[in-house]
């Protein structure tokens, strides 16, 4: 993790990383890797029981990540919005 001093340039810095963040939120949206799954899931022969169960539990924890992706990109944006705004 960055741990970027406030400088003249700061506003800079937080753009492009939003921008980076959003443009990867983006993209990672799109779930081509999760269509290619569910066209796997379909082979004959999958899944034994182990290969449910770690299948199974990695989507799982992928689903509480997004959903703690949301909360705090939501936490964020209302602690932005609390900040003095130029009138």
């Amino acid at each position: 993790m960055d741990t970027e001093k406030c400088g003249p340039d700061h506003i800079d810095v937080l753009d492009k990383k939003i921008t980076a963040l959003s443009d990867a939120l983006a993209h990672l949206g799109k779930g081509e890797s999760l269509k290619e799954l569910l066209r796997i899931i379909r082979f004959p022969g999958y899944t034994t029981p182990a290969e449910f169960a770690f299948t199974a539990s990695i989507l799982d924890g992928m689903a509480m990540q997004i959903r703690l992706l949301e909360t705090t990109g939501e936490h964020l944006l209302a602690a932005a919005k609390q900040v003095g705004q130029q009138g």
